[in-house]
């Protein structure tokens, strides 16, 4: 019989895959491709969206929003930054399978600290979605708003914790990617 805490991971772990084959399986647009992809080892993109996130938030942390939809200077498209949180979900979960939790911790700080959408990608979602604007904004804050309670709980080592505010985040996911995936592709379905 499997316990719930194993059932919850491996659901998570399903879904995560998941997103992150439908994903990886289109090809990134050219102004996309300089991002990392769903093959690249988890410990860059770790290391790649830390960095990001501190290399645009600057040392006083300041920098433009529209929510959590930040821009400033390293700011990305939107099918990296996916990307990488797609690696991160796995990365994590396979953490909270394996008891690793110093990966747990790792993975949920990357999540919680992405980087942020470019000037430019913010400008196209802007376009593709008009007056459902402000309801990608605000679903995009509440998945940020998650994930720092997410690694705020992974810190502590409250591992029990953490599965909950993970099923949070990826409620939010789930329920953006539902709501606005098709329109904000840059490649068609499919490819």
């Amino acid at each position: 019989m499997t316990s719930p805490r194993a059932s919850v991971l491996l659901a998570t772990l399903l879904l995560t895959l998941a997103a992150c084959e439908s994903s990886s399986d289109r090809a990134a647009a050219p102004h996309e491709s300089a991002g990392a992809t769903g093959s690249d080892s988890t410990a860059h993109a770790v290391g790649a969206a830390t960095d990001a996130h501190a290399h645009a938030a600057g040392e006083d942390g300041d920098h433009a929003s529209a929510g959590h939809a930040a821009t400033g200077e390293g700011g990305q498209a939107l099918l990296p930054i996916m990307q990488r949180l797609g690696s991160e979900m796995t990365a994590l979960t396979y953490g909270l399978m394996t008891d690793d939790r110093a990966s747990v911790s790792r993975s949920a700080s990357a999540i919680a600290a992405h980087a942020p959408i470019s000037a430019e990608e913010l400008e196209r979602i802007h376009a593709a979605l008009g007056r459902d604007m402000a309801r990608f904004e605000a679903i995009d804050e509440s998945v940020h708003v998650a994930s720092v309670r997410l690694s705020e709980a992974a810190q502590a080592g409250e591992l029990d914790v953490v599965v909950g505010r993970l099923a949070e985040v990826q409620r939010g996911c789930v329920s953006c990617h539902t709501q606005f995936r098709e329109r904000l592709r840059t490649t068609p379905a499919g490819r």
